[in-house]
């Protein structure tokens, strides 16, 4: 009798015939299991007592499932107070993980590492404390990393800067007291990086970071920076929002800096800047700027007196010279303006308070002459103002 075999055909015919169901049921069963673990190992915290085994986990508030497997977990504000236990990369799939607003301890959770397929990490506002890890780009899918207001330290390691995907890196308000790393210039795809509030020792911009032609958002507000601002910063084509307040930098305002077209604000308060603010003014859309408590010198450009959607400007505590451009009195969103002590001389232009509602308004220590505009007296535009300074103006 011949010996009857199974074609390996048969088999693939057996294989797809179990329905895909079941496939799915097993695995929201083996991620329940997999969640109902973690929060044991977290301590089970109040927060997610709706966590159960009567309960399919993809119906719980803090999770997110793609094709019947969780891909995302926001633990945000759960009053977590462990260390993140290695079991949460048993959830294969997952891409999102969100642990701000907590009481986690320890150091940077290089347990995260096994989460293989994770692409956003946020981990802000806990009680992180020690150095980032030098191979820290093991998360080599990250597409956002946010590890803000926590305690870390030291240098921020030159891998930073080898994540092939990332468009986001927030690390302000740390207690980085080392350097950080030109290799951050190597992130071709970031669009957003803070750094702010964070006690480096004094260091110059590097100019690698003017090679971030996607970038959008750069926050380096109190970092202790030295030096100019790099010339090739005039190349970040996409910069919209723009904060390099409270340093210690010197020299020039980059000559185009202001013909970014997409530039809606800028921050250079509080730095020891010098010469002239940049004639051209080619980004329309400006909304504020402010370039108190430096050393320009020179007269206000006449363009932004043509910036339609400024409502922001702040120039004072400058050795700033000149009449004040004539069109700066029209704009029609000014909500505040502040030149006090300068050396500005002429008239106030008689078209402030037609056109736009101060509601800050400070001119003093200055060499003007003549009368307070009308307008801002009539109607009442000036009464219950936050802040009116007018110096030696008559107001009729």
């Amino acid at each position: 009798m011949s010996e009857t075999r199974f074609t390996p055909l048969f088999f693939f015919f057996l294989f797809i015939s179990i329905p895909i169901t079941v496939i799915h049921s097993q695995t929201i069963n083996d991620e329940r299991t997999i969640l109902l673990n973690l929060k044991q190992q977290l301590g089970n915290p109040p927060s997610i007592s709706s966590w159960n085994s009567s309960s399919s986990s993809c119906d719980w508030s803090e999770i997110y499932c793609t094709t019947g497997s969780v891909t995302e977990l926001y633990l945000n504000e759960k009053d977590i107070n462990s260390t993140i236990p290695p079991s949460i990369c048993d959830l294969k799939n997952l891409t999102f993980l969100d642990l701000t607003l907590n009481f986690i301890p320890g150091e940077f959770p290089i347990t995260l590492y096994n989460c293989s397929k994770l692409q956003f990490l946020y981990l802000s506002q806990n009680y992180f404390v020690g150095q980032i890890p030098s191979d820290i780009d093991r998360l080599s899918s990250l597409i956002s990393l946010d590890i803000s207001a926590n305690n870390f330290s030291g240098n921020i390691p030159p891998s930073i800067g080898k994540f092939p995907v990332l468009r986001s890196l927030y690390m302000h308000q740390n207690l980085f007291n080392g350097t950080f790393p030109k290799e951050i210039g190597n992130l071709s795809n970031l669009e957003e990086l803070g750094m702010a509030y964070n006690p480096f020792v004094p260091m110059e911009i590097p100019l690698e970071f003017g090679f971030l032609k996607k970038l959008w958002y750069l926050w380096m507000k109190g970092t202790n920076l030295i030096g100019e601002i790099p010339e090739n910063f005039n190349n970040l084509s996409s910069l919209q929002q723009f904060d390099l307040s409270i340093n210690n930098l010197e020299g020039p305002i980059p000559s185009d800096l202001f013909s970014i077209e997409n530039l809606t604000i800028v921050y250079l308060f509080k730095n020891h800047l010098s010469n002239e603010i940049p004639r051209e003014i080619n980004a329309l859309n400006l909304v504020e700027v402010d370039l108190s408590q430096n050393n320009l010198t020179g007269s206000i450009p006449e363009g932004f007196g043509k910036l339609q959607s400024l409502r922001f400007l702040n120039l004072f505590s400058n050795q700033l010279t000149g009449e004040l451009p004539a069109g700066i009195g029209s704009l029609p969103l000014l909500r505040d303006f502040k030149v006090f002590q300068n050396r500005l001389s002429g008239v106030l232009p008689s078209e402030f308070g037609v056109y736009s509602k101060l509601e800050a308004f400070e001119v003093s220590e200055n060499q003007f002459r003549g009368e307070l505009p009308e307008n801002l007296c009539a109607g009442g535009v000036l009464q219950g103002k936050r802040e009116i300074d007018l110096g030696f103006l008559s107001t009729r």
